[in-house]
């Protein structure tokens, strides 16, 4: 009784932690929508990635942050501009389904603008083989 009680909390963490990993879905802008998709304020959200303008981050290590409903501190390896990074972020909600979104030394509030780009299909095989 006692091992099935405690694994089942471990599989609560352990899918509370999967959960978190899904960054809050969706386009959005620092401080409001402006609708120009070059924007250098313009931040995508999608499963475990963080799309710029012009770098990308792929975040993992999911850590709820004690106090704080719904803000999650990420590990990220970033590459942007032919360099590549480490960094730290923290994403939390805003009010109006915007995200608070903090690293090191700046943070920000990005207001919801929509959905995410889907991302591109795959390009079609000639004659119709599948790789």
């Amino acid at each position: 009784m006692i091992r099935m009680i405690g694994s089942a909390g471990l599989l609560s963490l352990v899918a509370t932690a999967a959960l978190a990993q899904n960054l809050p879905a969706g386009r959005y802008e620092l401080n409001a929508c402006s609708g120009n998709p070059y924007s250098d304020g313009v931040m995508e959200l999608n499963g475990s990635e963080i799309l710029f303008y012009e770098s990308a981050c792929t975040v993992s290590n999911p850590e709820a942050v004690r106090g704080m409903t719904g803000a999650w501190l990420y590990d990220a390896q970033c590459s942007g501009e032919g360099e590549t990074w480490a960094a730290r972020y923290m994403i939390m909600p805003g009010w109006d389904n915007d995200v608070v979104f903090v690293q090191e030394h700046w943070a920000g509030i990005y207001a919801y603008c929509g959905p995410a780009t889907p991302a591109a299909p795959a390009p079609a095989v000639p004659g119709g083989a599948s790789k």
